[in-house]
């Protein structure tokens, strides 16, 4: 430094008090940034103080949040037991379906209970099924039920290789529109039984 500074002064002695001039107002932009850094800091930290919670707070928190937290095992039920298709299924989780006195078939919605039963029908007679895109029966009060293009439903499913179903429904509508297929394929309503894994019904009271 001091090399440069000898250097400075004697090549360029007419620029040594510009260079000076410039030193201290970097100098003093420095403090002055300086202070706002520190003004800065200081609101952060009293913001910081404003949302301190002591620890014991923490805790009663804590022990708040786990007395809204529901035990979904208290909800389970027998999934043993047979449900036919005129039960009201709001709040209730599917464990199970069977058709026509088959084994049961296990699901985890009753989005998965509509598709697997969709592809069930279709196996069955694949025209009948893509017929229902066209069947006034078969459609929704203001959408569409079954399509060949996907783009005309809001979370589609592919059936088979040429239609797609939505799914997007309630577990009430999906019960009704079991119903209306098993019509078509001259099933009985009484054929088809669904298989419960859990009942919310009180938790939503």
């Amino acid at each position: 430094m001091e090399k440069l500074l000898k250097f400075i002064k004697e090549k360029y002695p007419e620029n040594t008090i510009d260079i000076s001039e410039s030193i201290e107002l970097l100098i003093d932009t420095i403090d002055n940034l300086r202070k706002e850094i520190k003004n800065i800091q200081e609101k952060i930290e009293e913001v910081m103080e404003k949302l301190s919670i002591d620890e014991e707070k923490i805790e009663e928190v804590k022990e708040e949040n786990k007395k809204d937290i529901p035990n979904y095992s208290d909800y389970k039920v027998d999934n043993n037991i047979e449900h036919n298709l005129y039960e009201d299924f709001t709040y209730k989780k599917p464990f199970g379906f069977k058709l026509n006195e088959n084994r049961v078939i296990k699901v985890s919605s009753w989005k998965e209970l509509l598709v697997k039963t969709c592809e069930i029908l279709i196996s069955i007679n694949e025209n009948k099924f893509i017929s229902f895109e066209s069947n006034d029966a078969m459609k929704g009060k203001k959408r569409k039920v079954f399509s060949s293009d996907p783009n005309e439903l809001r979370v589609p499913r592919k059936i088979g290789d040429k239609i797609y179903i939505e799914t997007n429904q309630s577990a009430n509508f999906i019960r009704d529109l079991i119903k209306k297929l098993l019509k078509e394929y001259n099933f009985k309503t009484i054929e088809y039984k669904v298989y419960l894994k859990a009942d919310y019904t009180n938790l939503n009271k």
